[in-house]
């Protein structure tokens, strides 16, 4: 199995290059307020970052992630709620995730094209 300098998997030749970003499962267990969410290309620091924004969501009642391979860039993501549909409660904490990080690293950005 051929390991990438990253030292993740590299994709077989056999394996679709073109995968969703996000998927999410489906059968027992699973409905709009009980969901679990695959996420591809994403490990710990996105995984981890999410859990904690989405568990002070007053609407959830459990909120966890797992990585089912370490060979595998993917994670699941697991939303339970009262009565909110999961996928808005991970859109909601998507987008302040980007809000975040906009305001973390882009001022930093622009401030050093001003130094240069």
């Amino acid at each position: 199995m051929p390991v990438g300098a990253d030292g993740f998997r590299l994709p077989n030749v056999n394996e679709s290059i073109a995968k969703n970003k996000l998927e999410w499962l489906t059968g027992p267990g699973q409905n709009e307020c009980c969901r679990t969410f695959v996420i591809n290309e994403e490990d710990h620091t996105l995984g981890n970052a999410l859990k904690h924004v989405i568990i002070q969501n007053p609407a959830v009642e459990f909120c966890g992630y797992t990585i089912p391979h370490p060979m595998e860039r993917k994670i699941h993501v697991r939303i339970q709620t009262n009565k909110t549909p999961a996928v808005q409660v991970l859109h909601e904490a998507l987008k302040d995730e980007v809000k975040r990080y906009e305001e973390t690293h882009l001022p930093q950005e622009s401030e050093e094209m001003v130094s240069q």
